[in-house]
């Protein structure tokens, strides 16, 4: 038998789960892991001359803000993907300029929640695309 205690597991950032032994099995296991900020959805991209227009919903709780990665690769294995930072939790919307024109990006979004100097990612959001 064994008895599972989990120690602070309901914030963002590093929890930890502790397991004792009872009866004749004796011992404790301490493991952590992680707690990730919850993820967004993009809801719209839209091309416009040398620029695109985004808007996802808003995740207000456990969260500092977005990031935001573009690429001319569905992939996002190109060189030229490039991550911006919105650092307004409440947002819901960016304008990226300064676009090659008639190319098509392929955009996806997460959230970040900074905990003691460390950053917590949630997973990337799916792929939206769009002609600038």
């Amino acid at each position: 038998m064994y008895c599972i205690s989990f120690l602070d597991n309901k914030k963002v950032g590093t929890a930890t789960v502790k397991i004792n032994g009872i009866g004749s099995y004796t011992g404790t296991v301490r493991k952590s892991f992680d707690i990730l900020p919850k993820t967004t959805k993009l809801v719209k991209v839209k091309g416009r001359k040398k620029s695109l227009v985004l808007k996802w919903k808003k995740q207000t709780v456990q969260t500092d803000g977005y990031e935001i990665r573009y690429s001319t690769s569905r992939k996002f294995s190109s060189a030229k993907t490039k991550k911006l930072s919105v650092k307004n939790k409440k947002a819901t919307g960016r304008t990226i300029k300064k676009l090659k024109a008639k190319t098509k990006y392929y955009v996806q979004i997460r959230t970040y929640k900074k905990v003691s100097k460390k950053k917590y990612y949630s997973a990337w959001s799916g792929t939206m695309s769009a002609k600038s």
